[in-house]
């Protein structure tokens, strides 16, 4: 690996790390607007870093614990209504 892929991964990660600090700070439940947001950015970050499978990895993993966060609000909102 050359020291310039090196400095790209570097900035793919960090850029992940905010894309998370971003989302992860919306108050639970997201509406349907924030969720075609994240898809959104979560789409332009793989491409922004040619659709690699480390980008396709990080925003999966992402979006994955940003959509555990949800469901953990969402089933805590239906136990209570129960």
């Amino acid at each position: 690996m050359t020291e310039q892929e090196l400095k790209q991964d570097y900035e793919m990660f960090t850029e992940a790390w905010r894309f998370y600090r971003k989302w992860a700070v919306v108050p639970k439940p997201m509406t349907e607007q924030y969720w075609e947001q994240v898809v959104k950015e979560a789409h332009e970050f793989r491409e922004k870093y040619g659709g690699t499978r480390t980008a396709e990895y990080l925003m999966l993993a992402v979006t994955n614990e940003l959509d555990q966060q949800e469901r953990k609000v969402r089933d805590k909102e239906n136990s209570i209504t129960r």
